[in-house]
């Protein structure tokens, strides 16, 4: 076989790539389709992430690199008598380097996460099949095998806000396996230097650059030599991965404010039970993390076996290490996660706990779905090129692929009308920009001079529209802040359940208007008419940060107990709130 044989697809191969392309089309349609009538996933993105990449571009702080620069926009009191909450430092949100920021301040926010989706899902599909035509299933006969597997890895359902972090990865990998191997050319280095301005350093980068790190050592101590293309390109990452996050990483490391993460109590957030924690593993190795690109393992767990159980008849003990080694991976990052907790706990309050504590290095299971489609390419080598038992593994794959994909699901059964506004919230009824900017005329002020908290509904949605809120949803905001909010949600904590005030106090990351009646539901519609009866909240706690209104998604029916007086009910039908707004007295 030729070199210019694994370089050059054929024709049959071109088409299996045209038809994949399209494919990938067809995934990003119902996108594009249904434009603002899209559903997006809320959970960790609506409500948190992809706000904060919009907010940057709100505050016009996107590329504003000054380690004092305070973001007003929520958890401020908007007072500069002492003492006085100002809001969350710039450093806590992503560097102005990053690509995906940039594409937030150029395009509409709608515009940008469609953006931006369809890049992530096209650099999974590039990235692996580069990676299986060089480096792992490189053979003419396989072109179709290669060009499926690639397809469907690039329909695992990561989310956008993490940019390239797990689809970037076989992408990456190509280009240090180039370098390993003495092959490399300039595209290569210009994936290394890419790679860090779209992905995150806290989710993903440190643990990619750990799993490099030791593939090239176990590499250099096999062939008994130093690799220095491969450490250049190595420290090269890592050097570009601490420039384009450098305010976070010195913030983290200089602790330039007390952070609430250092209050993480991981003994009461997670079960000190070890068959718990064991459970908690196993659920990840068969199902991994939601916001890396959750999808079922088992048919890949399953053909793995059957690979290496060929392989074993045939000798080949390689592949057998191979297709047992990788699944006991897996299972070691499943481990590190599910008995992370311990080491914190047994760490306490020492410098080291603290760093521990404040920074997951229990993050390997991002990089589990690459490690999974990896092993799948290898199990499928065991099988005859296009066979029909290849094929059969493949359709499978894509049935549990598009079980997996919910968002794309639900985006289906709108277009046909299956799935309505008020089962799923589309991005523009879930924002409803036209009922807020309502709220905001009604008000009659500008929205830095007043502070409003929300009921029943997310705050990102008033932070949208240019709300000044003293509730958020943030990973990483003051201490102080934690227990001035606390107040005001005191004697509901009291009445709720263990659940709701273990969240609020070993976690905090949800500084939401907590109530015993609702519990840690945060999305009431107006098809769900609820209504809250006995609400109990520290009115005087609530003025002390300035609350001036509460925006409501249910009616409460004792507001004149907790000083609150209605003002006007909002309703809109491109929204899927009912909006109850109440004047603090």
């Amino acid at each position: 076989m030729s070199p210019r044989s694994l370089r050059t697809p054929s024709s049959s191969e071109k088409a299996y790539l045209l038809l994949a392309i399209g494919l990938l089309v067809l995934y990003v349609f119902p996108y594009i389709w249904l434009g603002e009538g899209a559903h997006l996933t809320i959970h960790d993105n609506l409500d948190s992430d992809f706000l904060y990449l919009y907010l940057l571009k709100l505050t016009r702080t996107a590329f504003d690199f000054d380690l004092k620069t305070v973001i007003p926009n929520m958890m401020s009191d908007g007072r500069n008598a002492a003492p006085s909450f100002t809001g969350i430092p710039r450093s806590a949100f992503r560097t102005g380097l990053n690509f995906e920021v940039l594409s937030f301040w150029l395009l509409p926010p709608y515009a940008a996460q469609v953006f931006n989706f369809a890049a992530v899902h096209g650099i999974g599909f590039v990235g692996m099949y580069l990676l299986l035509k060089k480096h792992v299933l490189p053979e003419p006969n396989w072109a179709f095998t290669r060009v499926a597997l690639a397809f469907l890895f690039a329909l695992v359902p990561c989310y956008i806000v993490h940019g390239a972090s797990v689809t970037g990865q076989p992408l990456l990998l190509v280009a240090f396996l180039n370098l390993l191997q003495k092959r490399s050319h300039w595209y290569d280095w210009l994936i290394i230097g890419l790679f860090p301005f779209y992905s995150f350093f806290v989710w993903a980068g440190l643990f990619i650059c750990v799993a490099l790190g030791m593939i090239g050592l176990w590499s250099m101590i096999r062939l008994r030599q130093i690799n220095l293309g491969y450490i250049n390109g190595l420290l090269l990452l890592a050097l570009l991965y601490l420039a384009s996050e450098w305010e976070l990483i010195y913030g983290f490391i200089n602790q330039t404010y007390i952070s609430q993460r250092t209050e993480f109590d991981y003994s009461q957030l997670r079960s000190m039970k070890l068959v718990d924690s064991l459970r908690r593993s196993a659920d990840l190795f068969v199902w991994p993390m939601f916001n890396t690109g959750a999808f079922l393992t088992a048919g890949i767990l399953m053909v793995a076996g059957l690979g290496a159980w060929r392989a074993y008849q045939r000798r080949d003990f390689l592949a057998v290490r191979w297709l047992i080694g990788l699944p006991i991976l897996a299972a070691i990052f499943c481990l590190i996660h599910g008995c992370y907790h311990y080491l914190v706990v047994w760490l306490g309050d020492s410098s080291l706990g603290l760093k521990f504590r404040v920074f997951q290095f229990d993050r390997f299971y991002f990089l589990l779905p690459t490690l999974w489609f990896f092993l799948f390419a290898l199990s499928l080598r065991q099988f005859r090129a296009n066979s029909s038992w290849n094929r059969l593994f493949l359709s499978v794959q894509l049935v549990l692929m598009i079980f997996a994909n919910k968002e794309w699901r639900i985006n289906i059964g709108k277009m046909t009308g299956y799935i309505t506004e008020a089962e799923q919230p589309s991005f523009r009824a879930f924002f409803a920009e036209k009922q807020f900017a309502q709220i905001r005329d009604y008000i009659g002020k500008p929205q830095a001079d007043y502070r409003v908290i929300c009921l029943g509904m997310h705050p990102s949605v008033a932070q949208f529209n240019g709300f000044y809120t003293l509730d958020s949803y943030q990973n990483n905001y003051p201490l102080p802040y934690k227990y001035a909010f606390r107040k005001i949600i005191a004697t509901e904590l009291a009445k709720g359940t263990r659940q709701m005030r273990v969240y609020y106090d070993a976690y905090a990351c949800r500084v939401y208007l907590y109530t015993a009646e609702l519990g840690m539901n945060y999305l009431f519609g107006k098809a769900q008419n609820r209504s809250v009866y006995h609400l109990q909240l520290n009115t005087d706690a609530l003025v002390a940060l300035n609350g001036q209104y509460v925006i409501s998604a249910v009616p409460i029916d004792n507001a004149a107990a907790n000083r609150l007086r209605l003002e006007k009910v909002f309703d809109e039908p491109e929204s899927y709130w009912r909006i109850w707004l109440y004047k603090v007295e």
